[in-house]
């Protein structure tokens, strides 16, 4: 099984990543690994992790679109970022499983709210209002049970 995490990182470079948020990315990834080591996270893999030399969208953007390409799972957390859009449309028109965690403190795109209509899509609503402390049991669990249905 092999996963591709989408989270937004632009926006979080120019202002900061929010600890709230590392932790929840950082406990997605950790739990995507406790089921395969074959995941594929661009905040560990790219520029802000393993390869500083990765960060440029002319060296990124083609091994991103590889790894979603070639993942059986996108898990995707897209705030309201344009590149994890970008990513849940590759996903989609490759007929990708997506667990994708809509945000109702960002306002989604219909298309992106309703990618299950076209795609294997597991949604889950949460609101980060009070940011993702509250939150981030919650998606933990149903990505658990979700990666759990894969193995079965």
């Amino acid at each position: 099984m092999k996963i591709y995490i989408a989270c937004p990182i632009s926006k979080y470079v120019r202002a900061g990543f929010p600890e709230d948020f590392l932790e929840l990315m950082n406990g997605i990834y950790d739990l995507c690994k406790s089921f395969t080591n074959d995941v594929y996270f661009p905040l560990v893999e790219e520029a802000f992790g393993k390869d500083k030399h990765k960060g440029s969208g002319d060296i990124c953007t083609p091994i991103d679109y590889k790894m979603v390409t070639s993942a059986d799972i996108i898990i995707a957390v897209p705030e309201i970022s344009m590149g994890v859009s970008v990513e849940i449309g590759w996903a989609s028109s490759t007929q990708k499983n997506i667990f994708l965690v809509i945000d109702s403190n960002y306002h989604q795109s219909e298309v992106i709210r309703f990618i299950d209509t076209i795609t294997s899509a597991k949604k889950i609503q949460i609101n980060s209002c009070d940011g993702y402390h509250n939150e981030k049991q919650k998606i933990f669990n149903e990505l658990k049970e979700y990666l759990k249905s894969f193995l079965s």
